[in-house]
């Protein structure tokens, strides 16, 4: 039996409508349960805005001052990366954001092994740095190392890009996981690898060009 749409009268007559509660628990009552998602422009499941989507100015201005944190970390781990001394021959590009680290090294001469193909150690220090990076991320008070890495290659280049992708993927009591996919120029992947990662003792300041 199909299900008839709800009639409620108003001043201008009879409309149909179809729900004038929650959606998802099917209660007809005028306030908000709270229990859905809002939208990127704060309306929840019945279309209405959601009274949990809206912020005082006090949460939003707390909001935004941790925004402002977090792009300020971004930018110091990128500048702590690039002025480190094991990187001045890679010359690589970087990128963080919340939970992620890309790296991209252009493949150079200087890579190559005797058969002609960037050497294997290129491929681990990407896949390895934006795994790190990824966990650095989520990690504002200490210098992350790694405890182990594995890696999996499929195949090599012998030329354009390399591009290393790690996420952060979670916390077992003070071990840190994250993985992290190396493809090419043309986004052929050249392999993978995951790790663990603990916080070190050596604290993020300008004396290790965290600035």
């Amino acid at each position: 039996m199909a299900k008839r749409k709800r009639k409620i009268r108003t001043s201008s007559g009879v409309k149909e409508y179809t729900y004038l509660g929650c959606p998802l628990t099917s209660n007809r009552s005028a306030w908000c349960f709270r229990i859905c998602e809002p939208d990127t422009e704060g309306h929840g499941h019945c279309g209405r805005l959601a009274p949990h989507s809206m912020k005082s100015r006090i949460q939003q201005g707390i909001e935004d001052h941790e925004k402002r944190l977090l792009a300020e970390h971004f930018e110091k781990l990128e500048h702590m990366y690039l002025t480190a001394p094991c990187n001045a021959a890679y010359d690589p590009g970087i990128g963080v954001t919340q939970g992620r680290a890309e790296i991209i090294i252009a493949v150079q001469d200087a890579f190559f092994h005797a058969a002609g193909g960037v050497h294997d150690s290129v491929f681990f220090k990407a896949l390895d740095d934006s795994a790190s990076l990824a966990v650095n991320s989520v990690v504002r008070d200490g210098f992350v190392r790694t405890v182990s890495f594995n890696t999996y290659l499929n195949r090599t280049v012998d030329s354009g890009e390399i591009i290393a992708k790690g996420t952060f993927m979670g916390q077992s009591g003070d071990q840190f996981h994250a993985e992290s996919v190396l493809t090419d120029s043309e986004g052929n992947e050249i392999g993978r690898g995951n790790g663990v990662f603990l916080k070190s003792e050596v604290a993020l300041s300008p004396e290790i060009g965290y600035e």
